[in-house]
């Protein structure tokens, strides 16, 4: 007895699936190979994108480092004490 769950349709799809992983493996094998053929264009490469990374990270710290300083400090035009215009404060001198 053959038990047959797939349709056109899965088989369709797992035939697209398979071309992908095909591609890929295809692209990582090639990648390896000018890997090895070009070691020293490689090397230059990869430094670079570490460098635009590394000065991507750095520019990003230090946008956070001056947010974390204008935090808490009142905008241009404002003083301190606009933050407490509407605060008032009861003393209950009774005691039980």
């Amino acid at each position: 007895m053959v038990f047959r769950f797939y349709s056109s349709q899965f088989s369709q799809a797992t035939r697209s699936l398979a071309l992908w992983v095909f591609a890929v493996g295809l692209l990582l094998v090639g990648f390896g190979l000018l890997t090895i053929l070009l070691r020293d264009v490689f090397v230059f490469v990869v430094a670079g994108l570490f460098f635009l990374a590394g000065v991507s990270v750095m520019y990003y710290g230090v946008r956070l480092f001056i947010a974390a300083m204008r935090m808490g400090r009142p905008a241009r035009g404002e003083s301190a004490e606009a933050y407490r215009e509407n605060v008032s404060v009861r003393i209950n001198h009774e005691q039980p």
